[in-house]
């Protein structure tokens, strides 16, 4: 089964070099094709544009930035579902909306190709030891003929329904982590104020119910001022917009969801969106009279 892979950002090119430890062949393409350097140099092949890409391919694996780039490469002009064969599955990666997912699997579904989203979680250290979290909509009888590839980059794979459901889990996993690291910079503020280490924090909540993910990854980079981007607050901005809006359109009250959204927004203005989304703790420094904007 060949594997077309368009998207070579920090989670896209360890995917890659799993996918070919994995035993799988692997053509790519990347709008910057140096950044592609690394899994070339690993054996993997080069396509000179998407639809080159997409007519060699059995398997095509987006994982581009936002919405619009996924739109762009699968469905714009000479993209993905302009050259793909009929029966080609096409993984879309990326943390789009859903009523985008749901858009593109249709129009994916009328050229035959069946579309599934399946965003993941995770780092980059993560996506280098192959311990992914996917979570997918499509159909099912899609996934299981794809479940080897998705296997060689992954801990657990989790089918949440119809298309667009996979996109919709998704933001319901950002809005916990959103939220999360905003509670992080919170508790580790309030305890320099209160003239207690931070660091007392980050031992202390390693265990009992206050563990979370959110205090083990950013925690300490949040002591050391380290903000440098694993996801950026502009990519956390954007989920938790996105979820906030679906909560809207189902009903869903999500308070805490809405004060972390602001303290993004205010990162944002600050210029800080390329940032870590851990920044959010230098902004509760601001509003606590620890550092001057």
């Amino acid at each position: 089964m060949r594997i077309g892979f368009i998207g070579l950002g920090l989670m896209g090119t360890p995917i890659v070099l799993n996918l070919m430890r994995g035993g799988f062949e692997v053509v790519v393409w990347n709008r910057t094709k140096s950044k592609a350097a690394s899994v070339l140099a690993a054996g993997a092949g080069w396509a000179e544009n998407i639809g080159e890409l997409a007519l060699s391919a059995d398997v095509v694996m987006t994982m581009v930035t936002d919405a619009a780039a996924s739109e762009a490469v699968i469905c714009g002009k000479d993209g993905v579902l302009d050259k793909a064969k009929p029966g080609t599955i096409l993984i879309d990666m990326g943390s789009i909306a859903p009523e985008m997912s749901r858009s593109i699997g249709l129009r994916a579904q009328a050229r035959d190709i069946a579309m599934l989203d399946a965003p993941v979680t995770g780092n980059p250290k993560v996506a280098e030891a192959g311990k992914l979290g996917i979570m997918v909509g499509g159909e099912k009888e899609a996934v299981d003929r794809v479940r080897p590839i998705l296997e060689a980059i992954s801990a657990l794979i989790v089918y949440a329904g119809p298309s667009g459901a996979g996109s919709t889990l998704k933001l319901v996993n950002n809005l916990i982590l959103g939220v999360a690291i905003q509670a992080v910079a919170e508790a580790l503020v309030l305890a320099r104020k209160a003239g207690i280490d931070p660091d007392c924090v980050r031992q202390i909540t390693s265990v009992g119910g206050a563990r979370t993910g959110a205090m083990e990854t950013r925690g300490p980079r949040m002591i050391a001022n380290d903000f440098s981007p694993h996801f950026t607050a502009d990519n956390m901005h954007k989920d938790l917009s996105t979820a906030l809006r679906l909560a809207d359109a189902v009903g869903a009250a999500a308070p805490a969801a809405s004060a972390a959204l602001e303290i993004l927004r205010a990162a944002r203005a600050q210029g800080k969106g390329d940032r870590d989304s851990a920044v959010v703790y230098s902004i509760v420094e601001q509003l606590s009279g620890l550092i001057t904007p």
